[in-house]
């Protein structure tokens, strides 16, 4: 998919604030036919459907729109979802499973939706993890758990679509300043873990505060999808990079401690 095939369709999930409206932004600018899906809508240049991704009737319906408009596919970027923070004891199931039905069940119900559209163009799939997703925080399990999960189905895909041409990515970015963290979820810090868990808080959102601009990573996906042929997976930010590099080297007993100790 080449900067200049101005016909060129691309999805973006979750494209109403920070990442994807970012990058939905940046792929109109670019020349291509954008559609953005998200349940809130913004004022933005791109084409907006209303989709709630933790809906497989409602993803259903607004890829037919899609197509009926469009005709094809040639990009999915799953960009959709958000956090909840606090003791997995204390987590409730209603919580964990919202989690779940937007960051990685949504992820995969879109891919399932575009799919069909995507082995006709020979299409790609960017799927938006976390750093998280490879190095597990606590007090926010669940969030990192779904983003491993959105890393490891990545990797599985990719090879059931490659015979097709159809080519899967997984970027999983560091920490980025957005509205990401005044929208997180947090459960209530009760019991024993109360102190501890206000105190990795505040660690998270203080790094989240001076992380990456979402334009940066933005700048990052877009650059990416552009290659010729995509990368596995790809960590963006430097730091990041680095402590992923590292944590492939050390035991995980070793990664994990060190991993505590930033969060206490």
């Amino acid at each position: 998919m080449k900067q200049e095939t101005k016909q060129a369709v691309v999805v973006v999930t979750g494209s109403s604030r920070g990442i994807g409206r970012e990058l939905a932004e940046m792929y109109h600018q670019k020349g291509f036919k954008v559609f953005g899906l998200s349940r809130t809508a913004c004022d933005a240049s791109f084409r907006q459907i209303p989709c709630n991704v933790a809906s497989n009737k409602s993803i259903v319906h607004a890829f037919k729109l899609i197509m009926r408009r469009a005709k094809r596919i040639d990009l999915l970027v799953n960009n959709a979802g958000y956090g909840i923070s606090g003791a997995v004891e204390n987590v409730s199931f209603t919580d964990s499973q919202a989690i779940t039905d937007v960051n990685f069940l949504g992820t995969c119900h879109c891919i399932k939706a575009a799919l069909p559209h995507l082995r006709e163009s020979r299409g790609k799939i960017i799927n938006v993890a976390s750093a998280a997703g490879l190095l597990p925080i606590p007090f926010q399990a669940f969030y990192s758990a779904t983003k491993s999960a959105v890393y490891t189905f990545s990797l599985a895909l990719a090879n059931e679509v490659a015979p097709f041409g159809v080519q899967v990515c997984c970027v999983l970015p560091g920490d980025v300043n957005t509205t990401f963290t005044a929208n997180r979820k947090k459960g209530e810090a009760e019991g024993v873990y109360a102190d501890i868990v206000k105190r990795s808080v505040a660690v998270m959102e203080l790094d989240e505060q001076f992380g990456m601009s979402a334009q940066y990573v933005a700048q990052k996906i877009y650059a990416i999808s552009q290659k010729k042929r995509l990368p596995l997976a790809k960590v963006i930010g430097r730091k990041y990079q680095l402590l992923y590099g590292l944590s492939c080297l050390l035991p995980a007993r070793i990664v994990n401690a060190v991993t505590r100790k930033m969060y206490r």
